[in-house]
């Protein structure tokens, strides 16, 4: 039995730790690749979204934000789509309309209810005039050449979407700070990588941009409308990729508890959306994306929780058999675990290293167990209680086919 118990603990940790290493080589040697962006003929029109529910405390400091952006003022303008605020963010945004130079358009529409992000971006794909759509949050800063940044992208008639990279905004160093920072070190390289070869399937909903003429309707039970969005442009044959030369600024809650519920709120959203677009696991009509890029995200996201809960299910009773039998098998265990690691994490450092990002190595393996952990919980979540057709998410679908 416990020979058994060891072969299968084994097994298991080497199709995790083997498909960890073989990925984020692959990853990382891809986004060492220079590839050039070229720009389009001519600046689009781009309409800029801000979706805003009870955001009364940032929206002008947003708005300010958004009429400073380097972008011809013809060629741009602000939608804020209000979402039922029940705070004063309408009258703040009409002040803001009233008193401003003009020199960017700046329209504001509002639902009388409040609705969710995905049927507030559906009310505005059609009041949007601009031939890009641009979506950002009401709490981001953004770099004032993100909108150039972002367009440029739309120069290769492959792209249909962009995403840009968002940056902790805060000069806090609290532990939940830092290790959000390392997170996202290994996160873009990733987002590069997949862009590199292909398009990315997860997008950074703070800032996003899409050819107006590809956006449907969402349902409006989606919870994470950034990836949605990327999977439905890629499942119509278009490029979805990460510009690491878009910049955002996000404020980083301290606190741990505010944390994870971001993180199971995201995490929830992505589970939802790969599910839904399932059939294109080992797609050859996506090409790489089908074949490679999105089977891996997949096996991340779905697989690879349940297999550590395997692990971790194998291994318990692997300790306990261990005082009525010889030290010779724990020892391979411990080794396996302790050195394995190691061994695969050390050339992937030097890897990281080359693109100049700072990781803590011990910093990564936590924020990577802390996201799996939570990948468990939401997994579970799903299966027991099917999150995207129950509770608040179905009140909300049945309103919004009521209005339309």
């Amino acid at each position: 039995m416990l020979y058994f118990l060891t072969l299968i603990f084994l097994v298991l940790f080497g199709v995790f730790i083997a498909f960890y290493a073989m990925y984020f080589t692959l990853m990382i040697l891809s986004a060492r690749k220079k590839i050039s962006v070229k720009k389009p003929d001519s600046l689009p029109g781009v309409s800029l979204v801000i979706p805003a529910h009870n955001e009364s405390e940032g929206i002008i400091k947003k708005l300010q934000n958004s009429v400073r952006l380097r972008y011809p003022p013809d060629k741009l303008e602000i939608i804020v789509v209000d979402d039922g605020s029940t705070d004063n963010t309408c009258q703040l945004v009409k002040d803001f309309i009233s008193n401003s130079s003009g020199r960017i358009k700046v329209n504001l529409y509002s639902l009388p209810e409040w609705s969710g992000k995905a049927a507030a971006l559906n009310y505005a794909w059609a009041h949007c005039s601009g031939e890009i759509v641009a979506i950002t949050d009401a709490d981001i800063t953004l770099e004032e050449d993100a909108i150039q940044m972002i367009v440029r992208n739309f120069g290769n008639p492959e792209v249909g979407a962009v995403t840009g990279r968002l940056c902790v905004g805060t000069t806090a160093n609290s532990q939940t700070v830092a290790s959000e920072k390392n997170y996202r070190s290994i996160f873009n390289i990733i987002r590069i990588g997949e862009s590199n070869i292909d398009s990315t399937p997860i997008f950074n909903g703070l800032i996003m941009a899409f050819r107006r003429g590809l956006l449907d309707n969402l349902d409006p039970s989606v919870i994470a409308d950034d990836t949605e969005l990327a999977m439905l442009l890629r499942e119509k044959g278009w490029r979805a990729v990460f510009d690491n030369d878009v910049v955002a600024y996000e404020l980083v809650s301290e606190s741990q508890k505010t944390r994870a519920k971001q993180k199971l709120r995201r995490g929830r959203g992505i589970v939802q959306s790969f599910i839904r677009h399932r059939t294109m696991l080992f797609n050859k009509k996506y090409g790489k994306y089908g074949l490679i890029i999105f089977p891996s995200e997949f096996f991340m996201h779905i697989v690879s929780p349940l297999l550590l809960v395997m692990l971790f299910a194998t291994f318990i009773p692997l300790v306990i058999l261990y005082s009525l039998t010889s030290a010779t098998i724990m020892y391979v265990l411990i080794i396996t675990l302790v050195l394995l690691p190691i061994l695969v994490f050390l050339p992937l450092q030097q890897l990281i290293n080359s693109k100049k990002i700072s990781v803590n190595p011990f910093s990564i393996i936590l924020s990577f167990l802390t996201h799996e952990f939570y990948l468990v919980v939401i997994l579970f979540s799903y299966f027991l209680r099917s999150l995207h057709i129950t509770g608040r998410n179905e009140n909300i679908r049945n309103a919004w086919k009521t209005k339309t």
